[in-house]
């Protein structure tokens, strides 16, 4: 009677991981103060990408081709620009370079020139928040061979940095 309860406990927790995939972005951010240029890319599931232009335009992209995803890149950039900030005295205007296919994943690069962070300044980071309420997006920021993780979730979109900290 116990393996069975125990067997059963096991299924259906198997069963509730199947039903509930992790909802996960990695953000890395590396800035260069010397020469006021910062690197940023964002590591996101494909599958999350899909259903959030199906969810928001009614547009369907397929993250497994490149070239569908190039063809769709402005509307790609206008979602990370709204969703992904950084205060700046310069302003936040990042650069659109490559995307790179990872398995599951999917890569943007993008870059910064001429920004000019202030000793301390804020990054707000809403990547699918507007599709999941469970969202956890992982950012590391770093900075003259320093680096630091931040969280942001529901509840915490933003995060002041204090470079000094670093």
């Amino acid at each position: 009677m116990l393996i069975t309860k125990v067997c059963l406990y096991i299924l259906v927790k198997s069963y509730i991981l199947v039903l509930h995939p992790v909802h996960i972005s990695i953000t890395n951010v590396d800035y260069n103060p010397n020469d006021l240029k910062m690197k940023i890319s964002f590591k996101v599931f494909k599958q999350d990408m899909k259903l959030l232009f199906v969810h928001l335009d009614q547009v369907n992209i397929d993250f497994e081709n490149l070239e569908e995803v190039k063809k769709n890149q402005e509307r790609i950039n206008n979602y990370f620009q709204n969703h992904f900030n950084i205060e700046s005295k310069s302003g936040f205007e990042p650069v659109f370079k490559e995307a790179e296919l990872d398995n599951e994943w999917i890569w943007f690069y993008y870059e910064v020139e001429n920004i000019d962070l202030k000793k301390e300044f804020k990054i707000t980071n809403t990547i699918f928040l507007d599709l999941y309420y469970d969202q956890k997006n992982m950012m590391i920021f770093s900075s003259k061979g320093t680096e630091k993780g931040y969280m942001f979730n529901l509840n915490k979109t933003k995060q002041l940095i204090k470079l000094n900290d670093l």
